[in-house]
């Protein structure tokens, strides 16, 4: 009797939905939720195509603004979009809900047409006012979008061989002016954490919720879920971390906590993405201290938000008239891998190199490669000295200098001139 049996396909297994393979390491992606048009927002970018699943990433407040309030919106409403469980904890609202509240939603395609409508009435108002030659010229793009889609293409080629295709949308277009529907709060798998009702060491207290919302839910990537249970994500978005109302026995829990969460989700099918005020414990000098130093070690990610608002450093017009602050990275996850995956997937080269900038427009936040204006700007006009015209003419009497090539008696001509 022969020994050989037939090769069965092995059925493979199904990754949650929402999320998608990155093509360098095969690391489980999730999106920030910045709107992705042909890579016009570089948040992804620099990120090498979304946030990996079991990473902890740490946005850096502003002191003036809530820019970095903003991008977390970002993540939870897209994990609301997404059917991922979200988990939200904060101290500064008095209900966690009306965070959730205040989240933008997903807009259509007549919005967005209105949008760009706006944009051009935009472009227009800066248009150049020099030469008319340069009309024709091909508009400088602060945003990737030159480039082929190296990454895009890839991941879709990944999703393609998939056989089981991806329900629900790993990034879409949400509006600001738009808010979450009562309805949609009300079907989605939410877990509000408020740490003003927490006992006086909130960090183990969270801990301890964050761990049995992997457990009840069936997160744990060691662990075999029911085969009547779907294979879910976690989005874990914690806001102003280490702030006043946090209360703790010393100074030590939040590095015990975020030791704790780092390795709680490196084993489970969640990320988390946690804001810090950081200016709250910096001096006057730009270097962060010792205490936001550990932290951001003990993170995966780290991007800083830092406006113009403020700013005595840029208070100038050049830089408010087209970009609302800058955008700076710090540290690059670098998970299953020696280098962060931007360095070989993003056209950026992981963006260490290049000054980043936002915008904050009335229906969306854009990240793109800052750049400054035309020296001088368009309205002004640089005339040099005035010459005495004296001069001149006895300057033309002058003989010349020297015998070098090309010289002329008569004319003033440099001897090092051939």
């Amino acid at each position: 009797m022969s020994s050989f049996k037939k090769r069965v396909q092995t059925k493979q297994t199904k990754i949650p939905q929402g999320t998608r393979l990155s093509p360098y390491n095969g690391q489980l992606l999730i999106s920030t939720g910045l709107y992705l048009d042909f890579y016009k927002i570089i948040f992804k970018h620099i990120l090498g195509g979304g946030i990996p699943i079991g990473s902890v990433l740490l946005i850096k407040e502003d002191r003036h603004t809530e820019y970095a309030r903003l991008l977390l919106k970002y993540f939870l409403v897209q994990g609301i979009v997404s059917g991922h469980h979200v988990l939200l904890s904060t101290a500064e609202e008095r209900e966690p809900k009306n965070f959730i509240m205040g989240l933008p939603w997903l807009s259509n395609e007549s919005d967005d047409i209105g949008a760009e409508d706006d944009d051009n009435t935009i472009e227009l108002e800066e248009k150049m006012t020099i030469a008319w030659r340069y009309k024709g010229l091909k508009k400088f793009e602060s945003s990737v979008k030159s480039k082929p889609n190296l990454l895009l293409n890839k991941q879709i080629s990944s999703n393609e061989t998939n056989p089981h295709q991806i329900e629900k949308p790993f990034c879409s277009t949400f509006d600001l002016t738009k808010s979450i529907p009562q309805h949609i709060m009300d079907n989605a798998l939410l877990t509000l954490v408020n740490v003003n009702e927490l006992n006086e060491n909130s960090y183990h207290t969270l801990l301890d919720r964050i761990r049995n919302v992997i457990e009840e839910n069936h997160l744990n990537s060691l662990l075999v879920p029911p085969s009547n249970v779907e294979r879910n994500a976690l989005r874990i978005g914690i806001h102003s971390i280490a702030s006043p109302s946090w209360q703790s026995r010393s100074s030590h829990d939040i590095f015990a906590f975020l030791h704790a969460l780092r390795g709680l989700l490196r084993f489970s099918f969640g990320a988390a993405v946690i804001t810090i005020p950081a200016y709250l414990y910096s001096s006057s000098s730009s270097e962060p201290c010792s205490f936001i130093r550990r932290i951001e070690h003990m993170c995966d990610a780290v991007v800083e938000v830092e406006s113009f608002a403020g700013s005595p450093a840029t208070n100038n017009a050049i830089y408010s008239a087209t970009y609302h602050g800058l955008f700076h990275v710090h540290k690059l996850p670098t998970l299953n891998s020696l280098i962060s995956s931007s360095t070989k997937l993003s056209v950026l080269s992981s963006g260490s190199g290049n000054n980043l900038g936002f915008k904050l427009r009335r229906k969306k936040f854009t990240i793109e490669t800052f750049h400054l204006p035309p020296e001088g700007g368009v309205n002004e006009r640089r005339v040099g000295p005035e010459t005495n015209k004296s001069v001149k003419k006895d300057d033309k009497n002058k003989p010349g200098i020297g015998s070098g090539c090309g010289s002329i008696p008569g004319r003033n001509v440099d001897p090092y001139d051939f």
